[in-house]
């Protein structure tokens, strides 16, 4: 068994690495993947511009907008409380419960959003459906280190992530019939014709919503029965255990010069950790609105989403094991790499293409290649910035450093969103172009944290 003391308790970390134990967690991944496709990928994002534009005579632009903006605001509060429930797992000892309580609001109002079509309650209902899932993998992020030893960490973050998103493949599995039975959920009119043809579809239906939480619900079961390694000692009051957690948290950012390599990667990752934000959120409008595959259907939308899970699921593993041999460092490297030959190809498609036909012909097949590469390039984004925080993190302070990793990455989620808004407020003037110029954008973002993050200095070479 090994230990740190931190003032006077001790913190046990984990030195073996079930393979049943680290199944009943990634479980948790997986669960919370199917809450991530269907509300925040597949459906959010196009009910609420079809929700704008029919109920209350909102432009395509506009509504877009409002909803980066909103999301902004979201992730802005979300990126202040994320270090303090970072140093609030520390000092309490146990992350469990916090994530399986947080789990429990999730399932309640992302269901919720499937009985309105009124924008302010939507907002409000995926706000708190969305802050209580950030919260959530703030503390599950943060079991790592308390559920497989040090040398197991980056295959076992790989592998949760590549678990994970069999998660995807079975949300969409359920979603698509759905489409099929009750219709397309379309936020813009097709190319062929003038007239808008704009309507809710699938997403005009409350099980849409309910029956994928209800898989969510299933899917976590599992991760009830974890064991993670605690302190030792008794937790103390709620008055001394808040005391503590911001005297830590002041602490932190008085010794941050102490830990500059973190500080760096905090930087460098909120730049990096843009991109996988803004296509987790617009990933299927970027598909049926920007390159427009079969007159912009969801249904090879998720085609397409499926083609990039296959590839994430097979090669995200791989990532993680990249990154246990040679350092998170490089591993950002090649995560750089693949999202840029990805955005690449998108952006050209966006550019030279009115809209693409599902078949045997160029641009549907460099849009598979762009699939088959922006999965992994995902899950390894997630993979790398667990192994870089390991690497960086004192073992008594995993929750934490976690949390301000965190706190990068929701920062980032908000500069996404509002950047992705506006530019798109251009659509109403140059149609789906903005999506290029959306793109290109995120694109420089990502390669300006890919800089700052090859000048941190870490064990691996």
């Amino acid at each position: 068994m090994s230990s740190e003391i931190v003032g006077n308790e001790e913190v046990e970390f984990e030195t073996e690495t079930s393979r049943r134990n680290v199944f009943f967690w990634a479980m948790y991944d997986l669960a919370n993947t199917i809450y991530s496709m269907v509300i925040v990928s597949l459906i959010i994002g196009k009910y609420i511009l079809v929700i704008g534009q029919l109920e209350h005579d909102m432009s395509y632009g506009a509504a877009s907008f409002l909803f980066g903006l909103v999301s902004t605001i979201m992730q802005v509060g979300v990126a202040i409380c994320v270090p303090i429930l970072g140093a609030l797992s520390d000092n309490v000892g146990k992350r469990k419960p916090f994530v399986i309580s947080l789990t429990g609001i999730i399932l309640l109002f992302a269901s919720l959003l499937g009985f309105f079509h009124d924008l302010t309650t939507v907002l409000i209902l995926y706000v708190i459906a969305n802050v209580a899932y950030q919260f959530s993998l703030t503390f599950y992020d943060a079991m790592l280190p308390f559920i497989a030893k040090r040398e197991d960490i980056g295959k076992v973050a790989g592998f949760g992530v590549a678990w994970g998103y069999l998660g995807t493949i079975i949300a969409l599995l359920v979603m698509f019939p759905f489409i099929l039975i009750l219709g397309d959920l379309v936020s813009s009119p097709p190319v062929e014709i003038d007239d808008p043809d704009i309507g809710y579809g699938f997403a005009g239906a409350w099980i849409s919503f309910v029956l994928p939480m209800y898989l969510f619900l299933l899917c976590a079961i599992p991760f009830i029965y974890v064991h993670e390694k605690q302190k030792k000692g008794e937790r103390p009051p709620i008055g001394t255990l808040i005391k503590s957690t911001f005297k830590q948290l002041g602490s932190t950012f008085r010794d941050i010069r102490k830990h500059r390599s973190m500080f760096i990667f905090i930087i460098g990752y909120f730049f990096v950790a843009d991109i996988a934000n803004v296509i987790v959120l617009y990933m299927t409008l970027i598909v049926t609105d920007g390159l427009i595959i079969a007159d912009g259907s969801t249904l090879f939308a998720i085609i397409f989403i499926l083609i990039s899970t296959m590839s994430a699921v097979l090669f995200t593993y791989f990532v993680g094991n990249f990154g246990e041999k040679y350092g998170a460092k490089n591993t950002f490297y090649l995560v750089g790499a693949l999202w840029g030959i990805s955005l690449t190809i998108g952006i050209i498609l966006v550019f030279n293409t009115k809209y693409i036909d599902a078949g045997l012909n160029l641009p549907f097949l460099l849009c598979i290649i762009m699939g088959l590469v922006a999965g992994p390039a995902l899950g390894g984004t997630w993979t790398a910035q667990r192994i870089m925080v390991v690497e960086l993190a004192p073992k008594e302070k995993f929750g934490e450093f976690f949390g301000f990793s965190k706190l990068s990455g929701k920062f980032s989620s908000a500069l996404g969103p509002f950047v992705w808004g506006t530019i798109m407020l251009t659509y109403d003037l140059i149609g789906k172009a903005a999506y290029g110029w959306a793109m290109i954008s995120v694109g420089i973002i990502m390669a300006i944290g890919i800089l700052i993050i090859s000048r941190i200095k870490t064990s691996q070479p």
